[in-house]
């Protein structure tokens, strides 16, 4: 008997579009031999199912089921393609706890800590991984703002502490314009981390579990064509290139594989996760910058791009992912 997959999409973050095309695309790659597949919209408090007659069901928040045709559907997993609130802060994976259905990817636990850059970065650092160095503010506070450039210097990234795909970040050349940089971060958040801004090239791995042991797929350079890799950039393929294999010595792609399965292994992380890291190519050493536990999976996005250059089956992987969910 086929099982029944909900894949989850949308959300309420500035990634709600990428999201929207990661799950369209991962409910198109499932094994359609194996699962009947549900693409499930959330927005706020509106969860939805549209059939392919274009009607719409809404989704039984008390048991997170959906009635079809008299049929009432539960369940057997739910592959979790949300990036940013609620998909991958925690706050699904809590939900889906409580209710005993199995999911993909991290816990709710592991997801709301890598989630906190300022949190996330303190335990990487902890276990030996090179970061940089970055000073932590909350909302209200009073703000030293001669003291923060004395920790970081000029220039510095300030960004949101909890939000992805770069919204709200900004780079800072001059201590004019720190206090406007910190007022757009605060926008998105209650807690902003400022960063020391690490000259080198950008690349980033993905990780998963293969043949349940914890794998490197490949290591991609992000080159740029703006200042740095804001939001725009990130989802505009004429204002970045993406190199995979990355053309960095061999030394430092086998670090970088190397930390980002560490990384992966000590936050217990599941399914797959993309790691970032700026490669100092004067003092040769590698920065761990975040770790992404629900990264985009469209067509044109890094992971699903690692995975073709390796030669391997993207439908066969997101079985692995699920069957992993499934058996937890």
């Amino acid at each position: 008997m086929k099982k029944n997959i909900a894949v989850v999409t949308g959300g309420n973050s500035g990634e709600y579009e990428i999201s929207l095309k990661s799950g369209q695309n991962i409910a198109n790659s499932l094994d359609k031999h194996l699962y009947r597949v549900f693409l499930i919209h959330l927005r706020g408090t509106d969860w939805t199912f549209t059939d392919a007659d274009n009607t719409v069901y809404p989704i039984d928040k008390n048991d997170f089921t959906l009635t079809v045709d008299a049929e009432k559907i539960c369940f057997d997993c739910v592959f979790i393609a949300i990036h940013g609130d609620p998909g991958e802060n925690g706050k699904l994976q809590g939900y889906f706890d409580m209710l005993k259905i199995p999911y993909t990817g991290c816990d709710a636990a592991v997801s709301a800590l890598t989630f906190n850059k300022n949190l996330c970065n303190r335990v990487v650092a902890s276990y030996g991984v090179q970061i940089a160095n970055s000073v932590n503010l909350l909302k209200g506070e009073a703000i030293d703002e001669k003291s923060v450039l004395e920790a970081v210097g000029l220039p510095c990234f300030v960004k949101p502490c909890n939000s992805g795909s770069s919204v709200g970040l900004s780079k800072v050349n001059k201590k004019e314009d720190l206090s406007t940089a910190l007022q757009k971060a605060f926008e998105y958040d209650n807690q902003v981390l400022i960063e020391k801004f690490i000259a080198g090239r950008e690349i980033t791995c993905g990780v998963m579990k293969l043949n349940n042991q914890i794998q490197a797929l490949a290591v991609t350079e992000v080159i740029c064509k703006k200042e740095y890799f804001d939001f725009e950039a990130k989802y505009n393929p004429h204002l970045a290139d993406e190199i995979t294999p990355a053309q960095i010595p061999r030394h430092i792609e086998d670090l970088c594989k190397h930390t980002s399965e560490y990384i992966y292994k000590v936050l217990n992380c599941k399914g797959i996760a993309r790691l970032d890291f700026i490669y100092d190519t004067v003092e040769t050493n590698l920065y761990f910058i975040e770790i992404n536990t629900i990264p985009g999976q469209t067509n044109e996005s890094i992971i699903p791009k690692q995975v073709r250059y390796l030669g391997l089956n993207f439908t066969q992987l997101c079985t692995q992912i699920i069957e992993e969910g499934a058996t937890e």
